[in-house]
């Protein structure tokens, strides 16, 4: 239905052309299932979802974050980047939930024992990071019910193409045309200047951490102008921005833990971080989403869904499988949000790609037409991640958000679309 770049290339890899086979149809209650209609008698083949890690520890230490910033972080009980015990009670939540939603998908059926190749669940998780490897196995053994104890995946500690294919060397950016985009971009808006939310988040972090920061060379300064760099193969943003948007993300992260707080505001510290996290999804969704990065880092991830929703025979995920997930990061959101055309942002939690965030792609099929791709999100709110609450306990019950994709007319694309969409571009992979 699409091309596929160098098929020959990706069935030699261990997580390429991952696809479902023989897998029973299954019809779901749609409306208790989602705030959107589905015609009666549409019925939910599959579904492949794609999460954040849970919880995790600022990636500096707290020396560095101290020294960065002239104030004193809150010591964390885990090392530098790595998930709490916190986030993975949060994490098995959201698991939990997930499996209540798509429950007739994860049901096993007939007498056949359950075991890893007969599993209705099938995870993938990043290898480079412990905290996503921890993430997949948190996921599949609530998902398959304990049925499957661990995710597959690389091994520990390599870069998977499968979550960034410029990082592990699959695709090289075009540098020069790279940066000639952002420094176009500059990272301001359209008017040149940076949005009015985003310097009052500057403006914020900047008098509560250092107010004279910006008069002392060795002082943090959350208003500098933006430096524009490359590091190991890809762009690389310094300035008042970056450190914004590193700061305001660790004070979330230190708020959902339960932390002490190493910044107090009388509004309370809810409220803060809905005032400065404006300043982290600003530098994500226009660093991170620009296409050309979000592109190149994707290719292997958008070939693989592809693959995965259009059933081609795989050589990795079994054929029981009915229900995939792949454990991986906010940046492989953003990579799909911009591949796909998806936009979305909660009233109830001040970070669009907050951790246990997960995307899904469901496969329906409705009576008369073709297959179609349903875009859909859940989360937990910013109190569910501090106090771990279920997700169900939230005044929506925690339904999905359903995602309208400006590749299709409606909130149902069909898979011929998508087809359509992704074979129009030429491919620049160097495979």
């Amino acid at each position: 239905m699409f091309r596929r770049l160098r098929q020959g290339a990706f069935l030699l890899s261990t997580h390429c052309l991952l696809a479902l086979t023989g897998s029973t149809a299954l019809t779901i209650s749609t409306s208790a299932y989602a705030a959107t209609d589905l015609p009666d008698g549409a019925v939910l083949e599959r579904v492949i979802l794609v999460a954040r890690h849970g919880i995790r520890s600022p990636t500096q230490s707290t020396e560095s974050l101290t020294l960065t910033t002239g104030k004193r972080w809150s010591a964390w009980p885990v090392p530098p980047g790595s998930m709490t015990e916190h986030g993975r009670t949060n994490l098995a939540l959201m698991a939990t939930f997930l499996r209540t939603v798509y429950a007739p998908l994860v049901a096993k059926t007939g007498k056949t024992p359950c075991t890893p190749a007969t599993s209705p669940v099938f995870v993938w998780a990043d290898s480079a990071d412990t905290r996503t490897l921890e993430t997949g196995t948190v996921f599949v053994r609530v998902l398959s019910n304990g049925c499957v104890l661990s995710p597959a995946s690389l091994p520990a500690g390599k870069k998977d193409s499968l979550f960034n294919a410029v990082a592990s060397g699959r695709v090289v950016l075009d540098q020069s045309a790279i940066t000639r985009t952002l420094t176009a971009l500059s990272l301001k808006d359209d008017s040149g200047a940076l949005p009015p939310a985003v310097q009052t988040a500057q403006q914020t972090l900047q008098r509560l951490f250092a107010p004279q920061g910006c008069e002392s060379p060795h002082a943090a300064c959350f208003t500098a102008p933006t430096k524009l760099g490359w590091k190991k193969g890809a762009p690389h943003v310094t300035g008042g921005l970056a450190l914004s948007a590193a700061v305001a993300e660790n004070l979330l992260l230190e708020y959902v833990q339960g932390l002490p707080p190493t910044v107090t505001v009388q509004q309370g510290q809810a409220d803060l971080l809905a005032t400065i996290l404006p300043a982290h999804t600003y530098q994500s969704q226009r660093l991170r989403r620009l296409p050309a990065l979000a592109e190149a880092r994707g290719r292997v991830l958008l070939e693989t869904l592809l693959d995965l929703l259009s059933s081609a025979p795989s050589q990795t995920v079994p054929p029981s499988a009915r229900l995939i997930l792949f454990a991986g990061h906010d940046t492989t959101l953003d990579i799909l949000a911009t591949l796909f055309g998806l936009k979305w942002q909660f009233t109830d939690q001040p970070d669009p790609t907050a951790p246990d965030t997960t995307l899904g792609l469901e496969v329906w099929h409705l009576p008369g037409q073709e297959r179609m791709v349903r875009f859909v999100l859940f989360h937990q709110s910013l109190a569910q991640l501090r106090l771990a609450t279920p997700v169900a306990e939230r005044p929506d019950g925690g339904a999905a958000m359903v995602l309208h994709s400006s590749l299709c007319p409606t909130d149902l694309c069909s898979l011929t679309e998508l087809a359509r969409h992704f074979s129009s571009k030429p491919s620049t992979a160097p495979l």
